[in-house]
């Protein structure tokens, strides 16, 4: 994740909230995708290697967000989770992960643009870049999994 690309803080609070709308929204987008579909073989694969990357990415933005939120540093990389192989179980991690992570940052209100961190290996990264790298990645994983699907008995 490269979030130290993005603005450190939104232009507005309008800007914000539309930020958090499309970061809770997505694992409700994604279970729409994965309903209904069978996932076998090769799209099981894809899909599931999709998934299991935005839950990476989760750990990570908990373990910044509560460094953030307690001001202290990041003391360990995000732990390294067995995953299982099903997409769906994936997915639902994600989606813990993706609640809590919303929740931690929608009750604070606006003292979260001043939430800041080091990043392993990023430098200082503030909320507001994480969640735009977050959204960044659900978009191009909400495609790969389109794309997966696309060639699925639906």
């Amino acid at each position: 994740m490269s979030a130290s690309i993005y603005p450190a803080a939104p232009l507005s609070e309008v800007e914000w909230e539309e930020l958090l709308v499309r970061y809770e929204l997505t694992p409700r987008v994604l279970r729409a995708a994965l309903d209904d579909v069978e996932l076998a073989g090769d799209v099981r694969e894809r899909v599931g290697d999709l998934l299991r990357a935005l839950v990476v990415n989760e750990l990570l933005v908990t373990e910044l967000f509560a460094a953030m939120r307690d001001a202290r540093p990041v003391l360990r990389e995000p732990r390294i989770e067995v995953m299982s192989a099903d997409p769906r179980a994936a997915y639902e991690r994600f989606a813990a992960l993706r609640g809590r992570n919303f929740a931690a940052v929608q009750r604070r209100g606006l003292e979260v643009w001043g939430w800041r961190a080091e990043a392993p290996g990023q430098g200082t990264v503030t909320a507001h870049q994480l969640i735009l790298a977050s959204t960044a990645l659900d978009a191009q994983t909400l495609a790969g999994v389109r794309e997966a699907l696309g060639g699925a008995a639906v």
